[in-house]
């Protein structure tokens, strides 16, 4: 068997074995979950660069036409390389969510991260960058009036390149990612404040401005204090861009 398909077949099995306690473990409900989302990054310097998404993520119910939750949610904000192998990032979000039984609610996230990628050396490793972020968010969530939490994550982030010896254009690809969320503080109003995320995909580099990922996440979510958990599945449908949308239509 090639490094390359060993090292994929390895990397899908800690996946999948990281997600099978969660599921083996669950004491509460289950759910599916799809989303739909563009991605859009853009160069303004050799070192800073400008990003956004808008996203939208539906609860399946097969007795709802719209889900039994929707999220509409859009979030943006800049890097800063500050080395081949450090970025620091800083950005703003906005999440609506609409329930048909219940009061919506609508999040402000403030945040900010640092992103390292490693190991990043010369030679075979070098197809195998691991990129690791940590994101501090300061929320403010409001119901019926405004409350405040401030949440940390780390996300463990890697892609391996199936036809081409990197991930360059013409090239099908698997995203791997894994991402913990702490609370700190309080956190009263998202119970399920500490979770886990396992994310496994396919992605394609159409040129050098679009890319495509079909993505399939399990999460683990526990409620703050309590037994209760539940593993709910994602499946996730992401459009990727670098160029700037003011020059597409002007048609440059």
């Amino acid at each position: 068997m090639r490094p390359t398909l060993q090292l994929l077949c390895c990397l899908i099995a800690i996946v999948v074995a990281s997600a099978a306690p969660a599921a083996a473990q669950d004491t509460g409900g289950t759910s599916t979950q799809m989303s739909v989302g563009y991605e859009y990054r853009r160069g303004v310097t050799d070192k800073l660069r400008g990003f956004g998404n808008i996203i939208y993520e539906k609860l399946y119910d097969a007795n709802r036409l719209f889900g039994a939750a929707n999220q509409l949610s859009s979030s943006g904000g800049v890097s800063y390389d500050l080395s081949k192998r450090i970025r620091i990032e800083g950005g703003l979000g906005l999440y609506y969510n609409y329930f048909p039984d219940i009061t919506d609610t609508f999040e402000t996230r403030l945040w900010q991260a640092i992103t390292l990628d490693w190991p990043n050396s010369l030679g075979l490793v070098r197809r195998y960058v691991l990129s690791h972020r940590f994101r501090l968010e300061e929320r403010f969530k409001n119901i019926d009036s405004w409350d405040f939490a401030l949440r940390l994550r780390y996300r463990l982030k890697f892609a391996i390149a199936i036809n081409r010896y990197t991930v360059e254009p013409g090239a099908f690809y698997v995203p791997l990612r894994a991402e913990w969320y702490f609370p700190l503080g309080d956190d009263v109003e998202q119970f399920f404040a500490k979770k886990a995320r396992y994310t496994v995909g396919l992605g394609y580099v159409m040129n050098k401005s679009w890319t495509i990922e079909l993505r399939y996440a399990r999460q683990q979510l526990r409620e703050v204090d309590t037994s209760y958990k539940t593993t709910d599945q994602y499946i996730e449908f992401r459009v990727k861009s670098s160029f700037r949308i003011l020059d597409l239509l002007k048609g440059r």
